[in-house]
């Protein structure tokens, strides 16, 4: 009776010892895409920024039955200007299904701060770009300064305040970069997320913000603020069309070393498998090529702007040089 008993409690046990070791073995191979199972996009940034809104508009997307055979979904990890979620990431398995969304204003702060940020960009592995901005300088619409000049001017009176996300983030070394070139004075006021600062210019706790067009547009449209110029070496049209509004380009100011590349990337963990990054890679142009992504884009003011692998690389070099150039004039580096 012991024995039979044994013996059946073997055979129950067989098929679990087999699952076990199919399960563990299927662990160590990459023989799936990465979207058959639930990704997940890291959003390091307050809701209702640009990067959360194309975020979420990627996962809307890019989780249609014909690209994806599982969900993408969109977590809020804020804090840091970007920095908590990041480093966090870096600390995660290579192959997890976690995406980053990953500003240039990481590269920016790293290069400001330094040591005295636990960030390792080499831990970060881009993808692909899925957000090319203009950034663009807004005022109240009943204040004193109408022009670019007209706030200059006031800066070399007193410290003009700025909201923005940290010390070295993009909006402070297009701003701060160009005060301080011009010869005037400003600070910033540090808020979490663009849509945040943006609330601080309208309640009047700083002079200005440096922001995108998908943030600023519906208070342009309201007439609560005005946008006096762009941070980049030719004119923004985005709102030509429907608010008659071209807003002129720092680099014709005379400010060309402002024209600091704003947006972001969707960034796996260094060391994840060739496989996956090509999967990766393959979802980031299907959703650049359908309509619903590309028109919605446009239609929140931001540029049409795909590029990958070393061409991404060097686009990421070229925008810190130009970083480190205004870090260097606002005496936040040697």
């Amino acid at each position: 009776m012991k024995k039979l008993l044994l013996l059946v409690v073997l055979a129950m046990l067989v098929p679990v010892m087999i699952f076990a070791g199919g399960q563990a073995d299927s662990g160590q191979t990459i023989d799936d895409n990465f979207f058959d199972k639930t990704v997940k996009i890291i959003i390091p940034y307050g809701a209702g920024g640009t990067h959360d809104v194309v975020a979420r508009k990627i996962a809307e997307v890019g989780s249609r039955s014909r690209y994806t055979n599982a969900p993408i979904v969109c977590v809020q990890e804020t804090g840091g200007d970007g920095l908590v979620a990041a480093i966090h990431f870096t600390t995660k398995d290579p192959n997890v299904r976690e995406l980053l969304t990953t500003s240039y204003g990481l590269w920016y702060q790293k290069i400001v701060k330094g040591d005295a940020i636990n960030l390792d960009l080499s831990k970060i592995h881009p993808i692909g770009t899925f957000d090319d901005r203009s950034y663009l300088l807004y005022v109240r619409s009943d204040s004193p300064y109408q022009t670019l000049e007209d706030l200059i001017a006031e800066s070399k009176k007193r410290e003009v305040v700025l909201s923005a996300g940290a010390v070295g983030a993009d909006a402070h070394l297009c701003f701060g970069g160009l005060i301080n070139q011009a010869g005037g004075k400003s600070r910033i006021a540090s808020y979490e997320g663009g849509a945040q600062q943006i609330a601080a210019l309208l309640n009047g706790e700083v002079d200005c913000f440096v922001g995108t067009s998908q943030v600023g547009k519906q208070y342009l449209e309201l007439g609560q603020v005005r946008a006096i110029t762009t941070f980049k070496d030719f004119d923004f049209t985005g709102f030509k069309d429907e608010l008659g509004i071209v807003v002129p380009n720092v680099a014709d100011a005379g400010y060309p070393q402002s024209a600091i590349t704003g947006g972001g990337m969707l960034s796996v963990r260094t060391g994840t498998d060739e496989s996956y990054i090509a999967d990766v890679e393959e979802l980031i142009k299907k959703v650049w090529a359908d309509p619903d992504f590309s028109n919605f884009t446009t239609d929140i003011g931001l540029n049409i702007f795909d590029i990958y692998g070393d061409d991404l690389t060097k686009h990421i070099e070229k925008a810190a040089a130009n970083a480190t150039l205004s870090a260097k004039s606002l005496g936040l580096i040697d």
